[in-house]
């Protein structure tokens, strides 16, 4: 990572507003920030892509959102979590604008110094995962700093560029960096390729994840209507021979079972270096929306594929270190029995406690694997991806159709889920089997009605509202934001119930009490407004103030 007076400077750059209020950010002690830092480049990039992956897991950037999403809710022996229960926030909560800013400094540091440090090559990646940054961003807080950022002294309060714009110079951006790394060669050296903690500087998968970042920023305005769908197929095509990820994305930068360097997941929200188990595993529990969809899929007629998932996202209740330390329950579900694992109802105020609810499962959080890789992008994301884009504009992908690339969205998921943090792409006999029972279902159980438009690609009624939930599931634990923003781009609640557009398959509205609306976006940590008053966007509402692809 970058040196203090480096830091400062660039930090400068952005416009003061992603300050942390860390000492490291403000004390100079009468340093120069313009004199070169000892630090080099490849390192920067090294670390910047650890924070990315550590910020997309953190509680702002994973949990809050998944909250909203009916992923995550909370054990009701603890206090707390009222701004998430009840909606009722401010500017001094949910912070996430400062670490991905913080973020985005590292990425610029490595923009700005590679030639002239010796590490051109990765100019290129720091730009793509710049958009990759950026988009979360957008996703939370819509204008942001970007046309007038890293400027430094010549503008320390820059204007907010239009949200709608920055989505569109992303696509631009992106491509830009394909063509480039299309021309260049790249070094082969060990002593090079182990800074790269994503693909050891592969520079194929760097341009399929770059093409499989853009198909994703497109697809999210995939509900604006005909004008920007026209949009979205002029774009989408322009370069395809790139190709897509053909396995999940995963960065380890050498996770080890010491205290600050396990994975962050498992540390944030499991256990330590020295298997204690830490209190948000205790706190944070899985919704009752995620887990009772799972469980009632899993009791209908034809066997029991999503036990598999259900015993791996989540543990049964009041599981602890002795019960957690037990390795993936087998396919045949014969693990714990259904009727153990607990969704807590979002805002519920008993009736749910530590022992009482099940807490997140050894996907992500199984004693003692804290140093498994982490898991920024998912195969089966991808195939979720093309699946919508294909049933929308019948444009095929290596010429399969939509419910090709949705089954194998699924069959991608159980592979993940009996491998966790693999590449998630290999054939195995018994989960692939078990994703085919499963998106042969024809039917859940009475609450959903049969038949359902939830897992059945051929009997569904609204093919992308099945693609949307099943893209859901695939994402816990993974991308909580990602969640959040597919259930606002499609959702058109209004009453006690979801559209038959919305991404989840029943209400997640919280049961606390609260004449609130569900939220629609972040607002702006108060430091924005103190540090650039006069161009910070004013009379945002959390309620009203949509991301601009939130249409509905």
């Amino acid at each position: 990572m970058m040196n203090t007076t480096k830091r400062i400077l660039f930090f400068t750059l952005i416009s003061a507003a992603a300050l942390t209020g860390c000492k490291k950010f403000v004390d100079v002690n009468g340093t120069n920030p313009n004199t070169a830092t000892e630090t080099r480049t490849d390192f920067v990039m090294s670390g910047a892509l650890g924070t990315t992956y550590r910020n997309q897991v953190s509680t702002n950037v994973l949990i809050v959102p998944g909250t909203w999403t009916g992923v995550y809710a909370h054990s009701t022996s603890f206090t707390g979590g009222g701004n998430e229960k009840t909606y009722e926030f401010t500017t001094a909560d949910f912070n996430a604008y400062s670490p991905l800013f913080d973020n985005l400094v590292d990425y610029q540091y490595v923009i700005n110094n590679a030639d002239k440090d010796g590490y051109s090559f990765w100019k290129d990646p720091a730009n793509v995962m710049q958009c990759y940054v950026y988009q979360q961003l957008v996703d939370l807080y819509g204008d942001v700093p970007y046309t007038e950022a890293f400027q430094g002294i010549n503008n320390i309060t820059p204007h907010f560029t239009n949200q709608k714009v920055i989505y569109e110079d992303l696509v631009v951006r992106l491509d830009s960096a394909m063509d480039r790394m299309n021309r260049t060669l790249w070094p082969t050296s060990s002593d090079f390729t182990v800074q790269d903690i994503m693909f050891a500087l592969n520079k194929t998968r760097w341009i399929q994840f770059a093409n499989t970042l853009k198909l994703r920023i497109l697809m999210r305005q995939s509900f604006m209507g005909p004008t920007r769908d026209a949009y979205i197929q002029a774009k989408a095509t322009t370069r395809l021979a790139n190709g897509f990820i053909d396995q999940n994305v995963l960065v380890q930068p050498g996770y080890v079972s010491i205290s600050g360097k396990l994975n962050p997941f498992y540390a944030n929200f499991g256990y330590n270096e020295i298997n204690n188990v830490q209190s948000n595993y205790q706190y944070r529990k899985m919704n009752k929306v995620i887990i009772d969809f799972m469980k009632n899929v899993s009791n209908t007629a034809g066997g029991s594929a999503d036990t598999f998932r259900l015993q791996s996202l989540a543990y049964p209740a009041g599981s602890t270190f002795a019960t957690s330390t037990s390795a993936l329950t087998s396919i045949t579900g014969t693990g714990a029995t259904v009727g153990s694992y607990i969704g807590v109802p979002l805002g519920a105020g008993s009736g749910y406690s530590t022992a009482g609810a099940s807490p997140i499962g050894p996907f992500q959080v199984q004693v003692p694997l804290g140093t498994r890789a982490g898991m920024m992008m998912l195969l089966a994301e991808l195939k979720f991806l093309q699946a919508e884009y294909t049933q929308r504009y019948g444009v095929t992908f290596g010429g399969k159709t939509a419910q090709t690339l949705f089954e194998e969205g699924v069959r991608d998921h159980f592979r993940t889920i009996a491998a966790p943090s693999t590449a998630g792409n290999t054939a195995n006999a018994i989960y692939d089997a078990a994703a085919a029972r499963y998106v042969a279902r024809l039917g859940l159980t009475s609450i959903y009605g049969t038949p359902t438009s939830f897992v059945n690609y051929t009997l569904s009624t609204n093919k992308i509202q099945t693609i949307l939930i099943q893209k859901w599931i695939a994402q816990t634990h993974i991308n909580g934001l990602d969640q959040w923003s597919d259930y606002r781009k499609s959702n058109t609640t209004t009453a006690a119930v979801p559209s038959s557009t919305a991404n989840v398959p029943f209400n997640v509205r919280t049961v606390a009490s609260t004449t609130n609306p569900e939220p629609v976006r972040y607002l702006y940590p108060q430091l924005v407004y103190d540090v650039n008053t006069q161009n910070a966007p004013q009379n945002i509402d959390r309620f009203l103030s949509k991301i601009f692809w939130d249409v509905n």
